[in-house]
């Protein structure tokens, strides 16, 4: 069963706040120790930021969730090919595929977290989020992911994010 562009736009973003939050941060395998403290400040402070997100999602609050985001005219949000280019686009799109939604539930895999500067840290990962709607229709979609956090006003916001869903497998 096919779910709605709006509705695959909120799953994937509320289930990619929620592996942000839930999963720990890796890094390509190095064997000698990292030197780079920064970064994992960096990181830690992220996925942080991305546990307050989460509990937003959970909560199925848009507002709280979105006060996670940068207020943007610039191409903030792609899915599947579709831009979204304003905060408010975005906002709009999730709220609409939040309508008739009861649950989410999510799970990252191979998650990966590269700091790129002291300012701005790229999250990636793959995954798998179930829905449970009012009606009772269960449903359960493939996604990758990546986000660009970077911090503004001494907090941690995602400056963008590229979602990429499989088709329904059910």
């Amino acid at each position: 069963m096919t779910i709605p562009r709006p509705s695959r736009l909120a799953l994937v973003v509320l289930g990619l706040a929620a592996w942000l939050a839930s999963a720990p941060a890796t890094r390509p395998s190095n064997p000698s120790p990292s030197p780079d403290t920064a970064g994992t400040a960096t990181e830690k402070a992220v996925l942080a930021a991305n546990a307050e997100m989460i509990a937003a999602a959970n909560r199925l609050d848009v507002d709280a969730f979105f006060d996670y985001i940068v207020d943007s005219d610039r191409g903030l949000i792609v899915q599947n090919g579709v831009i979204f280019r304003t905060r408010r686009e975005a906002y709009e799109a999730v709220k609409r595929g939040l309508q008739g939604l009861a649950k989410i539930d999510r799970r990252l895999e191979n998650p990966q977290v590269t700091v790129i500067a002291p300012g701005a840290a790229l999250l990636v990962a793959d995954g798998s989020v179930d829905a449970t709607f009012t009606n009772g229709r269960v449903t359960n979609s493939r996604f990758a992911v990546s986000l660009v956090f970077v911090l503004r006003d001494g907090r941690w916001k995602v400056l963008h994010g590229h979602y990429s869903m499989q088709p329904d497998r059910r």
